[in-house]
């Protein structure tokens, strides 16, 4: 962890407590002088830093830009975000953190964009990353479990993204299988999972997670307009970025650990956030279509849906619709 990232743990610790410039230093290890330069610092990226009079410093306010340090400081993983990148612009946090997963790098790195010039979405479809409007960014695993399993990971997501905003927006976040997050019936959340293995081991997993925070019904394009929204929208309110991030990696983290051995306790809570369960619908495979009832998700995270005919289909990825009730 950088000294800045020390030094803003130590100012959060204190929450509205204030902290003397010793007391800092003994803290985060460093001498005094550089503290106080250290200080300076976070208050041109825009810290908001109250300084008291022979009592100290506390911590007022944050910007709302997304900076490695500051993601740190708000964390407690013992995995995610271990290292945390932020690019103003790429093409695919994805597409970055799967070379930086061939390179070697360490499970839990996170990849962020202020903006993608190639956001993707399942299915080859585009997905669209307005600059500082959003949360786009990729977290990179190696799960200790079989390619067959790898759904837990698109689930364990969903249940953490939908936690997270109920979390720091309070708004009604629903889960629409397999990876879409809903507000108002309205998706604000997607989720993209890519990944590297061979018959028995998964060597990496990528995943990748948008989330529309503060974009504007003109952000979007004509066509999805009207499945589309954001937070700020349906909320009418601001919320804090760096705050729905950290949370979302909080929960991932807690999450994953669950994934190897307790997948049944994030498939309850799948549950109790689902948008379909119980509910007629069709889901397409390929050329395929399967109506029927959605009944619940199997030990791996695939959708088990029960047919007319009383076969229950299972299926591990797929587009589902949901059936509008007769009457």
């Amino acid at each position: 962890m950088t000294s800045d990232a020390r030094l803003l743990t130590a100012l959060r610790n204190a929450g509205d407590s204030f902290s003397s410039i010793s007391e800092l230093a003994e803290k985060i290890g460093e001498p005094s002088s550089r503290v106080i330069s250290l200080l300076e610092d976070l208050r041109k990226l825009g810290f908001t830093i109250e300084e008291r009079p022979h009592t100290g410093f506390r911590l007022v306010a944050t910007p709302d830009a997304l900076l490695p340090d500051d993601l740190k400081s708000r964390l407690k993983s013992k995995i995610i975000g271990g290292e945390i990148l932020v690019f103003q612009e790429t093409e695919s946090t994805n597409s970055v953190a799967e070379r930086m997963a061939r390179n070697g790098s360490r499970e839990g790195l996170v990849v962020f964009a202020e903006t993608q010039t190639k956001g993707r979405g399942r299915m080859g479809r585009k997905w669209i990353s307005p600059k500082g409007k959003g949360l786009w960014f990729s977290v990179m695993l190696r799960p200790r479990f079989a390619p067959t399993a790898v759904t837990r990971l698109t689930i364990l997501t969903a249940v953490a993204v939908s936690q997270a905003i109920r979390d720091t927006t309070r708004l009604d976040a629903r889960i629409k299988w397999p990876n879409d997050i809903l507000v108002n019936g309205k998706k604000v959340a997607g989720i993209l999972t890519d990944m590297l293995s061979d018959a028995d081991t998964i060597k990496h997993a990528i995943i990748g997670i948008g989330v529309d925070v503060r974009c504007a019904p003109q952000d979007f394009p004509p066509e999805v307009r009207a499945i589309a929204t954001s937070l700020e929208h349906e909320a009418n309110a601001k919320f804090s970025r760096p705050e729905l991030a950290a949370r979302i990696l909080s929960l991932m983290d807690v999450y994953y650990a669950k994934a190897h051995g307790r997948f049944q306790e994030i498939v309850d809570e799948w549950a109790n956030f689902s948008s379909s369960l119980g509910k007629r619908a069709h889901v397409t495979v390929g050329t395929r279509r399967i109506e029927g009832t959605v009944q619940a998700l199997d030990a791996d995270g695939a959708l088990l849906v029960r047919c007319d005919s009383g076969r229950i289909e299972k299926i591990v990825g797929g587009d589902l619709v949901l059936e509008r009730a007769q009457g």
